[in-house]
């Protein structure tokens, strides 16, 4: 089964994303952990990236698909995975769909909606360094501006199910074993 999970910070897409791959077996695949084991490979392609990042730029839509091509090449990845974080755009979604094979076809977005104001007050209440309200606002801001044309995208395919991320983590994952029948 292959699932994109996606939602803004504090959501708990990836305490979803581990209950997912726990009960799938498949691998837990996160753009920002991709990029950082390219890095740390020294690959050729991983070299380019570091060199955006360390000058504080965005990576390239052609460097992250090619760093997802090659973790979805993996014998890991053969029955199935979760992607979070990834596509953030138009753009990475078709360049996705053009790497997909048709046995590999993404199945579901999982979409975690929440109320932003609700969520702004749980990441300051967590306290981490980076859950200053202005951060976490351009956070949100980003998130917003980024994702949501990938909204109808997804809808026109009849993939697309939104999940309340409001509830208990349990409840929440009880509603998505249910949209994806396990």
């Amino acid at each position: 089964m292959n699932i994109i999970l996606f939602g803004p910070p504090g959501s708990g897409k990836g305490t979803q994303a581990v209950n997912i791959c726990e009960n799938l077996r498949v691998p837990h695949l996160s753009t920002g952990d991709m990029l950082r084991e390219a890095v740390a490979s020294g690959s050729d392609i991983g070299k380019k990236a570091k060199e955006i990042m360390e000058n504080g730029g965005l990576v390239s839509d052609e460097i992250v698909l090619s760093i997802v091509k090659q973790r979805l090449a993996s014998k890991d990845c053969e029955s199935g995975f979760i992607l979070d974080g990834f596509p953030r755009t138009i753009n990475q979604a078709k360049g996705l769909d053009s790497l997909l094979e048709e046995s590999q076809k993404i199945e579901y977005v999982l979409r975690i909606k929440v109320d932003e104001e609700d969520i702004i007050k749980r990441l300051i209440d967590r306290g981490r360094s980076d859950d200053k309200p202005e951060i976490i606002k351009n956070r949100f801001k980003s998130y917003n501006s980024q994702t949501q044309p990938l909204i109808p995208f997804y809808e026109e395919r009849e993939i697309l199910f939104n999940i309340n991320g409001m509830q208990e983590i349990e409840k929440v994952f009880e509603d998505i074993k249910k949209v994806i029948g396990i």
